[in-house]
This record gives C-alpha cells, structure tokens and sequence, in this order.
C-alpha cells in the first residue's frame, strides 16, 4: 500500500499524521552528543539490556534523557542506581539522569 493509500484508509486524502516531537525525534537519527554519551554508558554498563539517550534540550546539548536497564542494578536501590549513572555522567559534565524502577 502506498502513502497516499494508507491516507485514505485513515480518513481520506486530507488526513494527516502528526507527530509528537518526542517520536518524531526517536525516528530521526541520533545526534553527536547521544551517540557519544550512549558509548560511554555502554562501555561502563556492558551488561545493560537498554541504553536510551535522547536530547531534550532540541538538539543543541544541554540537556539529555538518559534511559539505562541493567542486571547490574539488581538489588540495588533507586538512589544507588542514580549514583552509578551520575559517576559516569559527572566525568562527562552530564548532572541529570533518570532510571526506571
């Protein structure tokens, strides 16, 4: 099916899909920045499960969503997570980060 068709199936040919710039971005290619900061966390976590880094400050770097899931955060709790990703990401000048519970 091609893009046009896809529209009318959504509605008719006026039909339009938006965005939000949260997806938008996780679509595009990453920048500069999240790649180097995703290696680092990588290299310093090499058995995470998921390292999700995203620029929230619209692409300039000052400031990144940082996702990390690992095994060795297990048994671990919130604020001793936070403290591992914040060793890294003070070297880096990085002060912000979030880890799931």
């Amino acid at each position: 099916m091609d893009s046009a068709a896809w529209f009318r199936a959504l509605g008719g040919s006026a039909a339009r899909l938006t965005l939000s710039s949260t997806i938008r971005r996780a679509l595009s290619s990453q920048t500069s920045g999240e790649v180097r900061l995703a290696d680092v966390l990588r290299k310093k976590f090499p058995l995470a499960s998921a390292v999700e880094v995203v620029d929230i400050s619209g692409g300039c770097g000052a400031m990144y969503e940082v996702h990390v899931e690992s095994v060795e955060f297990k048994g671990k709790r919130v604020v001793q997570q936070h403290q591992m990703i914040n060793q890294v990401l003070a070297a880096l000048h990085f002060s912000k980060c979030e880890v799931p519970m």
